[in-house]
């Protein structure tokens, strides 16, 4: 498997937030040209810095400032082209060559869009998807998640495909990521998540 990471650059005057929004929506353009021109479905995406959780009475939510784009093959990050999408944001992002991931892998993440569900529903979702009983998860599943809080890190992005009042609808893009020791192959959207437990590498 194959890797390139992109890091938001410090700036006083723009908002890493700002940034984030130009660049998943560059990135979702990019995604969904691919697929159409290529038919590629592979490219999945994380965030290494992602961090959701409580800490004493805050809770931490955030992306972070780096991502990480991964695809099977070295030639389908090439026929992305992350550097030419993204040549406007070079003041504000640095992008690094394509790696191979190799044994940099401690573990692996499932990233997801997060949609609000009712936590019972949620709690059968998560049994399936864990192999254990609708109990067990019940007593399991993050309870921030399973009760569906609604302070999930999160991109503002332009939506390609729809329009309202002849302007790209703009919508919240909230972002859950969990880690899990097995690796799961299967295909991505047009914003590099996963919609059937596929995995992408963790360090």
């Amino acid at each position: 498997m194959y890797y390139q990471e992109i890091t938001l650059l410090p700036d006083s005057e723009i908002s890493p937030h700002f940034i984030w929004q130009k660049l998943y929506t560059q990135l979702h353009i990019a995604l969904a040209d691919v697929y159409n021109q290529h038919g590629i479905n592979t490219i999945g995406v994380s965030f290494p810095d992602y961090r959701y959780e409580l800490a004493g009475n805050k809770r931490v939510a955030t992306l972070g400032k780096r991502l990480r784009v991964f695809a099977q093959s070295e030639r389908d990050l090439y026929t992305l082209n992350l550097t030419a999408w993204l040549a406007r944001l070079s003041d504000y992002v640095h992008i690094k060559r394509i790696s191979e991931v190799g044994n940099k892998a401690k573990s692996y993440v499932v990233v997801k869009r997060y949609r609000y569900k009712h936590p019972l529903i949620k709690a059968m979702e998560y049994a399936k998807y864990k192999g254990i009983n609708v109990v067990t998860a019940l007593q399991t599943l993050p309870k921030d998640y399973a009760q569906g809080k609604q302070d999930i890190p999160f991109v503002y992005i332009h939506s390609e495909s729809t329009q309202r009042n002849g302007k790209k609808h703009q919508f919240r893009l909230s972002i859950w990521q969990e880690q899990t020791n097995q690796p799961r192959n299967g295909v991505f959207n047009r914003y590099g998540l996963s919609q059937d437990g596929t995995t992408v590498p963790h360090w």
